[in-house]
C-alpha cells in the first residue's frame, strides 16, 4: 500500500505545475530605462561628427548594452542561444524576443 502512495505521489508531481517566478517590476523597470539610455547613446555617437575614439566609446557602449539584454531575456524567461555569437544577430533576436514579451525601451 505505501509503494502505491509513494507512486502515485511521484507521478502527481509529475503533472504538477512548476510556480512561475515572477520578476520584479522594479529590476524590470529599471532594466528598461538603463536598456533606453543606452540605445540612446550608441544613436548619438554614431551620428556624431567628431567624437574623440568614437569606435573605442561605440564599442564599450554595445558591450555594455549586450550585457543588459542579457540580464535582461534572463529576467523574462528568453531561452538562451549559446550557440549564437555576440553580434548584431543576437542583439536583433534578443531585441525582438523582449518586444514580443512586451518589453520598450
Amino acid at each position: 500500500m505505501e509503494s502505491l502512495r509513494t507512486s502515485l505521489s511521484q507521478l502527481a508531481g509529475r503533472f504538477r505545475r512548476r510556480p512561475v517566478v515572477v520578476a520584479d517590476p522594479f529590476e524590470t523597470l529599471r532594466l528598461q530605462t538603463r536598456l533606453g539610455h543606452l540605445a540612446t547613446e550608441i544613436r548619438r555617437v554614431e551620428s556624431a561628427p567628431r567624437i574623440y575614439a568614437r569606435a573605442h566609446r561605440l564599442m564599450a557602449i554595445e558591450a555594455a548594452y549586450d550585457a543588459l539584454l542579457d540580464e535582461a531575456c534572463r529576467l523574462a524567461g528568453v531561452p538562451e542561444t549559446a550557440d549564437a555569437k555576440r553580434g548584431e544577430d543576437k542583439r536583433w533576436f534578443e531585441e525582438q524576443e523582449l518586444a514580443s514579451r512586451g518589453w520598450s525601451w
